[in-house]
């Protein structure tokens, strides 16, 4: 039996009613529990996929007090093919910390293995130097075949400068070059910052080449995130300090060797709308259509600008500390690009939201009006702050950069929930931002 991703080249897809048997969690729960004898009762949470027609399906399950990993076979045709380690309708089960794609996360997840490793990486830099004697590890994310992001709080001997509780972020990568990369960025990047300015970064405390880790200081604050979900709250002044820490990321040396091109993505798009649309004619046939238009309205969008991008720039990564200091998380996507598409990401991550709120009637106020004017206030900090707010050209960027990260959240969206109208709404706004910004169709 082959995983659904063949090397190479996309396989034809499987039919869609496997792929939405296998992200129905009241279906799969008994299954799983079957099969890995999970507690709970037979309990079952779907909580992230990635569905690529032809590709890949990848589910990630919690099933009792346990998180599973599914993966998709492709020609598993009857009951023969399933046992305890693939289960109907062809699925193989990976339970966590066992992860085919990251060989080093069973080590990391244990503690007293992480507790050996960080010890003798990690030496001088723990209080006193002295041993660690206590390791306590919790996992904050994970993802299935990419990374495991880890709180650790460590202790040494009791009586010892050393006992006084030390917490660190790790995260293990499935790639030790992309691992290497992020350690050496995030090091320049903190070696480079203006301390003048309100941007901070969470220090880089040890690389372990042999496990793929990136050892991080944790740092204490509440997320842009957190602040904007708050009820009653007027969350203004949070986006503009946000604004202002972004574009003094922007304006710092490039030290990432790491380029995004965009004419790429842009030509993934196209490839991935037609795979949507073997599975669902309709929706395939969107996502391409607004491909095309990226595509043929590139050279309209001013070109030549160059700098360092954070790759993923939403509210979740920024950290807001005390009256000023804003620290920005998870530079994992850093590189060279044009830093409009980072004001695209965070623009269409809050209008995405409104979107979503409005297809689930929670309209009161209406949601997409309300990210809408969020938005507006992130767009006007950060060109004031970046010395743009009368450079049309900019806000050109910006809103045809907004319109790509609208496909990505489509695409994302389809291989999350295959039949979500949120799909369709996002390239539909999508097309909006587009019209705004005087993009031909």
């Amino acid at each position: 039996m082959t995983p659904l991703r063949l090397p190479g080249a996309a396989t034809p897809p499987v039919p869609l009613r496997r792929v939405e048997e296998m992200m129905d969690a009241h279906v799969m729960g008994p299954r799983l529990s079957a099969a890995i004898g999970a507690g709970g009762h037979g309990r079952c949470h779907v909580l992230d996929a990635k569905f690529e027609p032809g590709v890949r399906c990848t589910v990630l399950y919690r099933a009792g007090d346990r998180l599973v990993r599914g993966d998709l076979l492709a020609d598993v045709t009857g009951d023969e093919g399933f046992s305890r380690a693939v289960v109907a309708p062809g699925v193989r089960l990976s339970v966590y910390p066992h992860d085919p794609d990251l060989p080093g996360l069973a080590d990391v997840a244990d503690p007293a293995r992480l507790r050996r490793a960080l010890g003798a990486a990690l030496g001088d830099a723990l209080h006193g130097g002295g041993p660690i004697v206590r390791c306590r590890v919790d996992l904050v994310r994970y993802r299935p075949g990419k990374r495991a992001t880890l709180a650790v709080q460590v202790r040494g001997r009791s009586g010892t400068s050393a006992a006084r509780a030390q917490r660190f972020v790790v995260k293990s990568y499935h790639d030790g070059g992309k691992a290497a990369a992020v350690a050496a960025e995030a090091v320049l990047l903190d070696a480079t910052a203006d301390p003048a300015a309100p941007l901070r970064f969470a220090a880089v405390r040890a690389h372990l080449p042999d496990l793929s880790l990136v050892v991080q200081e944790h740092v204490a604050g509440v997320r842009l995130d957190e602040v904007l979900r708050r009820p009653g709250t007027a969350p203004g002044r949070a986006l503009e300090r946000a604004a202002a820490a972004l574009a003094a990321f922007h304006a710092q040396p490039v030290v990432s060797g790491r380029t995004r091109v965009i004419d790429a993505e842009l030509a993934r798009f196209v490839t991935r709308g037609r795979r949507v649309a073997q599975v669902d004619r309709g929706t395939g046939a969107a996502l391409v259509d607004l491909a095309n238009r990226l595509t043929a309205t590139r050279d309209d969008v001013p070109g030549g600008v160059v700098g360092l991008v954070h790759g993923d720039c939403k509210p979740s990564q920024f950290l807001l500390r005390g009256e000023r200091e804003v620290v920005l998380l998870d530079l994992d996507s850093c590189g060279r690009a044009d830093p409009a598409g980072d004001v695209g990401i965070f623009l269409a991550t809050l209008r995405q939201h409104g979107i979503r709120d409005a297809l689930a009637r929670r309209t009161t106020p209406p949601a997409a009006a309300v990210q809408g004017a969020l938005a507006e206030v992130f767009l006007a900090g950060y060109l004031t702050a970046a010395g743009g707010a009368s450079d049309d050209d900019l806000r050109r960027r910006i809103a045809w950069y907004e319109a790509v990260a609208l496909e990505r959240k489509a695409l994302r969206c389809f291989a999350r929930a295959p039949r979500s109208p949120l799909t369709r709404a996002l390239v539909e706004h999508a097309h909006a931002r587009l019209d705004r910004s005087g993009a031909n169709r």
